[in-house]
């Protein structure tokens, strides 16, 4: 096997002769344009996002030259693989048709023998116009979308198989880009070629055994042989030899890999040779991970539990849904895949939705997942429409990109949950699209039929679920609060209070969020300073849910005070958002057991804009990004407070229980202390128990609601101290005084150190810098008064002096 690799630079130019440039494969057009500041300040600057329907409207040719010598032209079989076309295309290699494209989620392979010569050879691929397309498409068949009637979508985004969101979405621009967004070659291959491998493992006690099934691929008849080496996670080597039919092996001495939190995630590298006499003519690697992870149903006193289960423990998943990172898949920024990624680790996330209108995360993407220790619930890419399924060009083209996405992603350990797609049982029962009898057929085909049926002939060992939420098919009460998973909007597009999380006792919440606005660093990015009003053009079009920067208001209106400037309404936002989806996830885990699962939407954002995101498009982090590593900590102090009475909860998400000692302290806001008391507490391994319940109506009786805050604390064995707050009036009501704070900051080896000082409590301290980023070990939290707090960073790129000057602290008190 030889390759040859055509990325690198393609000429690019639109047929009707307006634009001519280069590009970088892989790339896209948008991305090429901003780069070559065809753009002007970019997409994503002011309202220039609106200029992107019109740029694409057309057809774009993609063109370059590569040259092949003698030895690469011997074979039969010289393969053009393409893992990502983008999306309609035709293909042609020194003027000879090889074939066309509609899936931008495949890869395409031809062959090419016939069309290569020895020396210079030309390939072009004319990429046809995708709003054309979806225009015609509609007008054939129009099929339900939610586009938000042209607002939030480009109608027909469902009769293409592209990314939905490239046509926009209620947090994404319009901008269906164009281009090879992944890796394009040449492959020119012996008498055969290593297709795939599936290795499946049987876990006993004390041991695991393999079995690797190779499917070998071939184009003439030859005796081949197939050797593997396993590298274990500390370096040791093992060789032997696989028969075509398949073998077994066993791992001596295994070491099992575990979600985040739960301990160590040991990768075991497999490589796999094809010889023919004794000649190696096709390879390919695979790592895993030695573990069971599938989806445990129990019936209980509740209905029926709905959770992860990985090597015998059942889990409580702590993470976030997970969009497409940028407009630009091919973006190389300072903010990347593997960042975002650690940032969910470091917040305490051990699960990761992909959510389906995106496209299937990379190879890195699984890989990253894999190291960190985080169980991906992977959507199939349909999202929120009906598809064509009745049409047999249709049907098996998706059914060639489930197999090819399975087929690729199926050996990774991280790999939890197959969902076949997000919100349509949903929407079949709840949304009143009146779906025909022929839609819900065809439903019942492509989600109960056939991906179930590709699922088990790829990956059986994987769990498949046909939609989110489900209680598992058959349109039987989709979002069933007692079996299976929930998508619950009441807080936000219901417009109902925080508290009604509380309400509900899930399953597994797979999907909840609250909006805020990005940080003023991120916002200052894309407008003017006469931008900086919520209800300018600019602020709204950076705003894709309709109406949400009136609900974001209103929002706020109901718990905190209208603050005094543009920035701290964007500071207080991100108050809001963060007390929303906290008090949701606290309660969940306050009732482990009967809920087993909380990822909030969403973590991520695909531009700069005003979302349900936990860390912005720079890579911010949001207030919610704090509180969620607070909330998702393995050790986790809530309070629940019903009038004048407080319940004081311990989580305890760990393997060992966990002992200390919780106290508790009752300020007046002027900080003098009302009244405390302490008492011993432990929580054995993976449960939730109510530690303490105390009325403070005598107590605060002496006291208006308003001038009073419990503050509680847990310190366990090993001495940390997780914290928790309870305010007995909504936070606009609080007779707040100036909190005087005082900040100090030291150099230590690795780290500086913060410590701040106020003299009256403080709440939702945030600490920021004027120009750096920064990622604190705690940040929005409050301050008790007189009582030293430190927070640290990484030394990084800072010096002492750098911070020292550009440090910016507030609090609640400072908003208004």
């Amino acid at each position: 096997m030889e390759k040859l690799s055509l990325n690198g630079l393609w000429n690019i130019r639109s047929t009707d002769g307006h634009y001519e440039l280069t590009s970088d494969v892989p790339g896209s057009l948008f991305y090429a344009l901003e780069k070559e500041g065809q753009l002007g300040e970019g997409l994503f600057y002011r309202e220039n996002n609106r200029a992107a329907l019109e740029i694409a409207d057309r057809d774009f040719l993609w063109e370059r030259s590569f040259t092949v010598d003698g030895g690469f032209l011997a074979s039969e079989e010289i393969h053009l693989v393409a893992e990502g076309l983008d999306t309609l295309g035709e293909i042609t290699i020194n003027g000879h048709a090889v074939g066309s494209t509609d899936n931008m989620h495949r890869t395409w392979r031809f062959n090419v023998a016939p069309y290569l010569r020895k020396g210079e050879n030309r390939i072009a691929i004319l990429f046809r116009n995708s709003l054309e397309y979806i225009r015609k498409e509609k007008e054939r068949r129009d099929l339900y979308a939610a586009d938000g009637g042209g607002l939030t979508s480009v109608p027909g985004f469902n009769m293409i198989r592209k990314s939905h969101c490239s046509f926009g979405w209620d947090w994404g621009p319009m901008v269906p880009d164009v281009g090879i967004w992944r890796d394009i070659a040449l492959v020119s291959y012996g008498p055969a070629r290593l297709k795939s491998i599936h290795v499946t493992q049987n876990h006993r006690e004390g041991g695991v055994n393999l079995f690797i099934k190779p499917e070998i691929e071939r184009f003439e008849e030859s005796s081949l042989t197939l050797r593997a080496v396993i590298t274990s996670p500390d370096g040791r080597t093992s060789g032997f030899e696989v028969d075509p039919g398949g073998s077994a092996y066993e791992v001596a001495h295994p070491r099992l890999w575990w979600p985040n939190g739960l301990g160590e995630q040991p990768l075991y590298r497999l490589d796999f040779f094809l010889e023919e006499k004794g000649r190696v003519i096709d390879d390919l690697s695979q790592k895993i991970g030695l573990r069971t992870l599938t989806i445990e149903q129990k019936k209980d006193q509740w209905g029926e539990t709905f959770n992860f289960n990985c090597n015998g423990l059942s889990i409580f998943a702590r993470g976030g849904n997970y969009i497409p990172e940028d407009i630009y898949l091919n973006r190389l920024g300072p903010y990347g895949t593997e960042q975002l990624l650690e940032d969910c680790r470091s917040a305490n996330f051990n699960c990761i939705r992909v959510w389906g209108g995106g496209v299937y995360p990379s190879d890195n993407f699984f890989d990253l997942c894999d190291e960190k220790g985080l169980i991906v619930w992977e959507d199939l890419m349909f999202a929120c429409a009906a598809y064509d399924v009745s049409n047999d060009h249709f049907l098996e083209n998706i059914m060639e990109e489930v197999r090819d996405n399975l087929l690729r992603i199926r050996h990774h350990a991280s790999l939890g949950l197959i969902c076949g797609n997000n919100e349509m049982e949903m929407a079949f029962e709840d949304w009143g699209i009146n779906p025909t009898g022929l839609m819900r057929t065809e439903y019942l085909k492509q989600y109960q039929f056939i991906f179930p049926s590709i699922a088990s002939e790829i990956c059986p060992e994987l769990f498949y679920w046909p939609a989110s939420p489900s209680s598992g098919g058959d349109f039987e009460d989709p979002n069933d609060p007692d079996r299976g998973d929930c998508h619950f909007w009441e807080v936000w597009h219901g417009n109902k209070d925080f508290s009604e999380f509380k309400n509900h006792y899930f399953r597994f919440m797979s999907e909840f969020g609250f909006e805020s606005f990005p940080s003023m660093k991120t916002l200052k990015s894309f407008t003017e300073p006469e931008d900086r009003n919520i209800f300018s053009p600019v602020m709204e079009e950076h705003q894709k849910c309709i109406g949400g920067n009136g609900k974001i208001l209103t929002y706020i209106s109901k718990y905190f005070q209208y603050p005094k400037d543009f920035s701290s309404l964007v500071y207080v936002s991100q108050l809001s958002q963060m007390e929303a989806i906290t008090t949701g996830i606290k309660h969940w885990r306050r009732n482990r057991g009967r809920c087993m699962g909380s990822t909030y939407w969403q973590l991520n954002d695909n531009w700069p804009v005003a979302s349900w995101s936990s860390i912005d498009y720079y890579g911010r982090w949001k207030a919610l990004h704090y509180g969620a590593r607070r909330a998702y900590d393995n050790i986790l102090l809530s309070l629940d407070g019903n009038d004048h009475a407080v319940e004081i909860h311990l989580s305890n998400e760990s393997s060992a229980i966990t002992e200390g000692t919780v106290s508790w302290k009752l300020f007046s806001l002027k900080g003098d202390l009302l009244d405390s008391g302490s008492c011993a507490a432990s929580v054995p391994p993976f449960s939730s128990r109510m530690i303490e319940k105390r009325d403070f109506t005598s107590d605060t009786s002496k006291k208006k609601d308003r001038d009073v805050y419990l503050s509680v604390s847990f310190t366990d064995s090993r001495g940390r101290i997780f914290r928790d707050f309870h305010n007995f009036a909504p936070f606009k009501y609080l007779n707040l005084l100036a909190p005087e704070i005082r900040t100090e900051i030291t150099e230590r080896e690795d780290t500086f150190e913060i410590e701040l000082v106020s003299r009256h409590p403080a709440l939702h301290v945030e600490i920021d810098f004027e120009a750096s980023d920064a990622v604190l070990s705690d940040n929005y939290f409050h301050l008790d008064g007189g009582i030293p707090c430190r927070v640290t960073l990484p030394r990084g790129k800072y010096t002492l002096e750098e911070l020292a000057e550009e440090i910016r602290v507030r609090s609640l008190f400072d908003s208004y």
